[in-house]
């Protein structure tokens, strides 16, 4: 593996209008340092809490707070977790009511392989978990090395929402993610018993309709490692992996008072790949990504970043721009979203072996390497 490249800057284009005296020099944009973490995998935290939580890939996940690394974990459960391929454990997401109820909630592979969703609480010490809490919310049996997703996050309705990889190996052989009687190749919503398991809302898109997973909100997905929605305005935005030649964000736009999209997508894999043909067959009503990266440009393995809603980006041409990345091509891009395509520009900041983007209670967004460092876009 690489280290990771030093900070660089990136100049803000939008100055203050002239009135006639000098305007302040803006603050470049640049990658500040948090630290670096044993192999780290996402960072995130409760909405309005000052503290970063960063999970890593063995199978723990710490605190930083105050500026730094608290010597005990948050949560251990290394001796639950397999490493090998892409596994590991690979997210965490906090209730929207944490701050009362305490719950939060962890995504990564078991010692068979296999996709576990389990619930946790914290302690009587905030800065530490209780382990014999552990509730599980959902186990996906999966047999290969690759394509396990990884991603848990809460949308602006308060359902949990999980992203499933079709699979693995190449092709979607088992012909999953066009199924909608299979939870591979998904993204799903869910709402979390506190006692464990979970109950399926009517509101989801395929909640009526027999012979299918209810829990699905949308499909045709071969590995949706890394998704968001926009904070303020609710849209959808997923970065999916894609297979031999194409990389692809997609994108659904939010609704009327920022409330996220209705749900029952479908993305096109496996019929395509992007917006290429991949195989033959039919992928109703299917929706093109707005960006593709071409693999032979540098990129393969797309991941899927933030809309920044960071306040004391205001101003700059980073705030209310997708910011996204790739695993083997360092720069990080912004983008203007929109349908039915949307055109993005390099930045400046590079980060390699980019393995997640996070975001924190404050709206701050945040690049993580595979190799330990992770920085956060902002101004010193």
């Amino acid at each position: 593996m690489t280290k990771a490249e030093p900070a660089t800057t990136s100049r803000s284009s939008d100055a203050p209008a002239d009135q006639g005296s000098p305007a302040p020099a803006r603050r470049p944009v640049r990658l500040l340092r948090l630290g670096s973490f044993d192999a780290p995998t996402y960072i995130t935290a409760p909405r309005g809490d000052k503290r970063r939580f960063v999970v890593q890939r063995s199978g723990s996940i710490v605190v930083v707070k105050g500026g730094r690394q608290l010597g005990q974990p948050f949560l251990d459960i290394s001796g639950s977790v397999n490493t090998d391929g892409e596994g590991g454990l690979l997210s965490m997401a906090f209730a929207p009511d944490y701050e009362r109820s305490g719950r939060f909630y962890i995504y990564y592979t078991d010692r068979r392989g296999f996709i576990q969703i389990d619930q946790y609480s914290r302690s009587s010490n905030p800065d530490r978990a209780d382990p014999g809490s552990r509730r599980s919310v959902m186990t996906v049996p999966h047999f290969r090395s690759n394509h396990k997703g990884g991603q848990l996050q809460f949308g602006p309705d308060g359902m949990l929402y999980a992203g499933f990889g079709d699979g693995g190996a190449g092709g979607d052989p088992d012909e999953n993610a066009q199924n909608l009687s299979r939870i591979l190749g998904k993204l799903i919503r869910i709402d979390p018993r506190p006692g464990g398991g979970y109950s399926i809302a009517s509101s989801n898109p395929f909640a009526r309709r027999p012979g299918v997973r209810h829990e699905v909100y949308a499909y045709g997905l071969r590995n949706p490692y890394r998704f968001s929605f926009d904070r303020r305005r609710g849209s959808l935005i997923i970065g999916d992996v894609g297979q031999d030649e194409v990389e692809e964000i997609d994108y659904v736009p939010g609704r009327d008072g920022g409330r996220q999209p209705a749900g029952g997508y479908n993305f096109g894999w496996d019929v395509f790949e992007g917006r290429d043909r991949y195989e033959d067959g039919r992928a109703p009503g299917a929706i093109f990504p707005v960006i593709t990266h071409r693999q032979s440009t540098g990129f393969c393995s797309i991941i899927g970043g933030y809309v920044i809603r960071d306040p004391s980006l205001r101003g700059s041409r980073y705030s209310g721009r997708y910011i996204y990345g790739d695993l083997c091509s360092p720069e990080l891009r912004l983008s203007f979203l929109k349908r039915p395509r949307a055109s993005s520009r390099a930045t400046g900041l590079r980060v390699s072996d980019l393995v997640s983007f996070g975001e924190d209670g404050q709206g701050r967004v945040y690049a993580v390497s595979m190799d330990g460092p992770i920085y956060r876009i902002g101004r010193r």
